[in-house]
């Protein structure tokens, strides 16, 4: 007999900040931190256990800067950070941290009279491997 049951309670907190610390510099980022346990599970043979698919910490931190003298060229670039996390519920099989690192450009013309917006962005520039989600 299979059920769909089993109870997992999330504890934590989540934290985020803007700012432009000088004109045409733009910062922001962001931290959560969860406790993400299983507190009740069939048989109770993985209660305790850290949820699946759940890390405990993820951050990221971004940044825009308005080029000098282009009069429309902004740059702009992100590190994301995802703590380990596990695939099963005994937490045998645990998936390794990551960082990621994306970078990308905008441009803002006019157009024939109307705003353009053109956007360039690579996502992992650093081309490493990591697992999206479980």
């Amino acid at each position: 007999v299979y059920t769909d049951g089993g109870e997992q309670r999330n504890r934590g907190i989540e934290l985020s900040a803007f700012g432009e610390p000088t004109y045409g510099v733009r910062l922001l980022g962001g931290l959560t931190l969860l406790d993400a346990e299983l507190t009740s599970t069939q048989d109770g043979l993985n209660e305790g256990n850290r949820a699946i698919g759940v890390p405990r910490t993820q951050a990221n931190i971004g940044g825009e800067w308005d080029v000098p003298g282009t009069n429309g060229l902004t740059l702009t670039s992100r590190l994301v950070y995802t703590g380990s996390q596990y695939a099963d519920t005994a937490n045998d099989l645990e998936i390794p941290s990551w960082t990621r690192l994306d970078l990308g450009a905008r441009y803002r013309m006019v157009i024939d009279e109307r705003d353009v917006t053109l956007r360039a962005r690579l996502d992992n520039a650093t081309g490493r491997d990591y697992w999206a989600s479980v």
